[in-house]
């Protein structure tokens, strides 16, 4: 688990985090028995986005998208969404701007009724970088992402559901519980194919699903020993619940 800790600061990401960040996503993918990761928060907020004072720097010195500022953000973002990981976002509050666009990164998101998003990027005058452009459209759909970002309107929890922000909502106090539960049962499966239909999801959704990369990634990642045996093994398991049922 990563886990946000500047709950003082709306759990905002400065310059110095993203290299740390980077770091630690390098160490849970260097595991090989590591299949999933969950991003969670303490405090209220889930995280508040890129810290605005660097983005300011940037505004002033006209280097919108420096290596350090909204383009090493952006970049982390491509990073998370990219990993051979699959990631759960436990939103436990409010998740803003950028932050939101980690949040979209990920394969999962839990919420609960305190959530609420919002894009504030359009108030700023601030052009949102192609990226998170990109996975609002392709998770969210066009109007949706229309409507969050130009409109810069704030969603609540029930409304993140409907537009399939959040996968679904759990009680505050239940939101570590169902995250672990999730990425248990994830943790299950076997990794590798996981993670390439995972990758070819995602470049599915971007119209890249049947390239030539994405065929090999999928056929690369089977396995006839493992299918066979995990499908013996689901035989056994029915056929004993069979036998108890009748018994």
């Amino acid at each position: 688990m990563i886990e946000f800790n500047r709950p003082t600061g709306a759990n905002r990401i400065e310059v110095s985090d993203l290299r740390v960040l980077h770091d630690l996503i390098s160490a849970w993918e260097s595991d090989q028995q590591a299949h999933v990761l969950i991003f969670a928060a303490r405090g209220r907020h889930f995280c508040s986005g890129f810290d605005l004072r660097a983005l300011l720097a940037e505004a002033r010195s006209g280097e919108g998208g420096a290596a350090d500022g909204s383009g090493g953000f952006e970049t982390l973002a491509n990073r998370i969404e990219g990993t051979r990981l699959i990631t759960i976002a436990a939103i436990g509050g409010p998740v803003m701007g950028g932050g939101t666009d980690l949040a979209l990164a990920c394969d999962f998101r839990l919420g609960t009724p305190r959530a609420y998003m919002q894009m504030p990027a359009a108030q700023f005058g601030l052009p949102l970088y192609s990226g998170a452009l990109q996975r609002y459209v392709s998770r969210l759909g066009l109007n949706w992402a229309k409507y969050l970002i130009l409109s810069a309107s704030r969603a609540n929890a029930d409304e993140m559901v409907q537009m399939g922000f959040l996968g679904r909502l759990v009680e505050a106090d239940d939101l570590n519980d169902e995250c672990l539960r999730l990425a248990t049962e994830l943790a299950s499966m076997p990794g590798k194919p996981m993670s390439a239909m995972k990758q070819g999801l995602n470049a599915a959704a971007v119209g890249n699903g049947n390239s030539d990369c994405i065929r090999k990634l999928l056929g690369g990642a089977f396995d006839g020993n493992i299918i066979s045996s995990r499908i013996a093994r689901a035989r056994t398991n029915r056929s004993n619940q069979r036998r108890g049922y009748h018994d």
